[in-house]
């Protein structure tokens, strides 16, 4: 079983130490990949996750600290860190309120330790149970290996695939193809909603297949286990539920541009080729988006239902396909005669019905054509892989800031900005640009844009239409439309500063 928070805090070692769980961050039951101390503020650049960080609380009010705890937190929870745990013996006896402050709002779970243990005796004792650990799981998952390679061998359909699995794990088994559709079941019914389950992805030949949920009753499915499990059956269940061709030329564009900004010609072109060969024709207009299910099995009914709605509009489809927990996809429409900002509303209102059903949904905006279409898609894995917020349906706009502050690289950001927002066509245009400017600068205020403008009501609207057909933001879609204005701003400034 693999070393968590939650037995370390059992250890005999360091429980001589009186540890008093003050900020229990995302679970307890997180692994830990390794316990040691190292005091330096800056220590998160030689993390790589996992790890449990011990202090010494006076290392807190050292005189060649720079930042803010707040940003130390921060930084270690950016890295991964499963825990930090700080003495409490000596001068700072309590944990500042700054530090527990950040651990809330960071996730990162925070240990006070109120005795006084060599810190080397307790990473000595915890790190000995994680390498006996691993040896262990080592053994069990080459035994389990043998036994599910023995197994597939003699199977000769999808339905023997589950069942296979499902005999020698003792748990309920769901596979589903790359389209998400339940292709073979096995074991007792899932108790959904109510009983935890891991969700596998299945792969093969860089594509996906689809997925494997197993619950986890007796046994608990580490990233390990789950490794060795989809090596050892994506190949076998490729042989009856690949999705061939198809699901190659989904994936790929699903990908989005090499440089996870924007698409250059080369790509494009292909993009387009592969879009024709869908059967997507050079006039439909889309919504790329991203599906995190927390269960498959009781997410994918909500999914069907939302399809099908969607497709009972004139000419709207919805095509995607299944990489594990993630689904991947976008609503279309060949029909656009009321507009790119209609469009957006209608695919809004079909992923609303998913809201609040244990489905982390993240959508784009309307993409009018290729490019925007597949620049969509390296925001939208972005956004979805990060910690899911299952049951919320949040836009790509809304993590603008967040990206873009975060980036370190200004002229990456400001074209990730302009992709994820007003498009370099509008960019490219001075009208268009001055006039958004012209409603930043307002607060949105029309009069106050059209008096700095020197135009009409009528002129500004006509202007505002046209970049609405461009983006597909209505700027009756206010906190999208802030968004625009805010990109356009910053856009118009660094084109100032630096030469267009």
């Amino acid at each position: 079983m693999t070393v968590s928070i939650r037995s370390v805090l059992h250890n005999t070692q360091f429980k001589r130490a009186d540890p008093v769980v003050q900020v229990e961050g995302k679970d307890l039951d997180t692994p830990v990949r390794w316990v040691f101390t190292n005091e330096r503020e800056d220590v998160s650049s030689f993390l790589s996750g996992g790890e449990m960080l011990i202090i010494e609380g006076n290392a807190l009010l050292a005189a060649d600290w720079h930042g803010t705890l707040g940003q130390y937190v921060a930084s270690l929870a950016q890295a991964g860190v499963a825990a930090l745990v700080v003495e409490l013996v000596e001068g700072v006896v309590r944990m500042p309120d700054e530090l527990v402050s950040a651990a809330r709002l960071h996730g990162l779970t925070l240990i006070g330790l109120k005795s006084r243990v060599p810190f080397v005796d307790i990473c000595q004792s915890v790190n000995t149970a994680i390498v006996h650990e691993q040896m262990h799981l080592q053994l069990e998952v080459d035994t389990m290996s043998t036994s599910l390679r023995e197994g597939l061998s003699r199977t000769g359909n999808i339905e023997a695939v589950a069942e296979t699995i499902a005999s020698l794990f003792g748990e309920s088994v769901a596979i589903f193809d790359g389209d998400g559709l339940l292709a073979a079941r096995a074991g007792r019914a899932f108790d959904a909603g109510n009983e935890s389950s891991a969700v596998i992805a299945l792969e093969s030949r860089s594509r996906p297949v689809g997925a494997l949920e197993i619950t986890q009753r007796t046994m608990t499915f580490d990233a390990t286990m789950r490794r060795a499990i989809a090596t050892i059956v994506s190949p076998v269940a490729a042989l009856y539920i690949d999705g061939g061709a198809r699901m190659g030329m989904m994936h790929h564009l699903s990908m989005g541009p090499a440089d996870g900004v924007h698409v250059n010609t080369f790509e494009a072109q292909e993009a387009h080729a592969m879009l024709e060969a869908l059967g997507f024709a050079g006039s439909c207009i889309y919504m790329p988006f991203a599906f995190r299910f927390r269960s498959v099995v009781e997410g994918i009914n909500h999914v069907s239902t939302m399809v099908e709605r969607f497709e009972e509009l004139s000419g709207c489809a919805v095509s995607c396909m299944l990489e594990g927990d993630l689904m991947v996809g976008w609503c279309s429409t060949t029909d656009s005669s009321d507009g790119a900002a209609a469009f957006g509303r209608h695919c809004m209102d079909a992923l609303a019905v998913l809201e609040g059903d244990g489905i982390y949904v993240v959508h784009g905006r309307v993409a009018l054509d290729t490019v925007t279409l597949v620049d969509g898609f390296a925001v939208l894995r972005d956004i979805a892989n990060h910690e899911p917020a299952y049951g919320r349906v949040v836009s790509t706009m809304s993590a603008l800031v967040d990206r873009f502050v975060a980036s370190s690289d200004m002229d990456k950001a400001m074209r990730m900005l302009v992709v994820q927002t007003i498009g370099f066509e509008v960019a490219a245009s001075p009208l268009l640009l001055d006039t958004l400017c012209a409603c930043f600068d307002n607060l949105d205020s029309k009069t106050g844009a059209c008096e700095q403008l020197g135009i009409r009501r009528q002129t500004l609207y006509n202007r505002l239409d046209k970049v609405t057909q461009m983006v597909g933001v209505d700027y009756n879609d206010k906190p999208n439309w802030v968004m625009l204005l805010f990109a356009a701003k910053l856009t118009k400034s660094w084109q100032e500063q630096h030469g267009g």
